[in-house]
């Protein structure tokens, strides 16, 4: 009888415990990045068709992959600009975490702007992959 319970219920435990040790830890094909929303460009007269401007100093692992710029008189470091924010999330001061896997190697300009007066800015983008607040 004790040999019948060391048989059936730890076998299957060993089993399971030795298939494991040969695997590799997963590594995700996608980066994480975490920032506060500062504000949208005035391009289209549609507005889901401007930009998302996104400071990413929150925390100190980021890495620094945006450039500087002034938005209504505060200066802002590590900026990046997006289109596929999330309708919730679209609120200034917002802590975001952004998945990505692309970040444009070259600044992105907003063309063919059709409001008077537009704000627009030369920046890297940002593809989203997965986004949440951050609480």
């Amino acid at each position: 009888m004790r040999y019948q319970f060391v048989f059936y219920i730890l076998l299957p435990a060993l089993v399971v415990v030795s298939s494991c040790n040969n695997k590799e830890p997963f590594i995700p094909d996608y980066s994480n990045i975490k920032g506060y929303v500062i504000g949208k460009e005035t391009c289209n007269t549609d507005e889901t068709k401007d930009y998302w401007l996104i400071d990413f100093t929150y925390g100190s692992n980021n890495p620094h992959v945006g450039d500087t710029i002034l938005v209504n008189g505060f200066t802002f470091n590590n900026v990046l600009k997006t289109k596929g924010l999330d309708q919730q999330l679209k609120i200034v001061g917002l802590a975001v975490s952004i998945d990505y896997k692309v970040i444009s190697s070259t600044k992105v300009t907003s063309t063919g702007c059709d409001v008077l007066n537009p704000v627009t800015y030369s920046l890297k983008e940002l593809t989203i992959i997965n986004q949440g607040e951050i609480r």
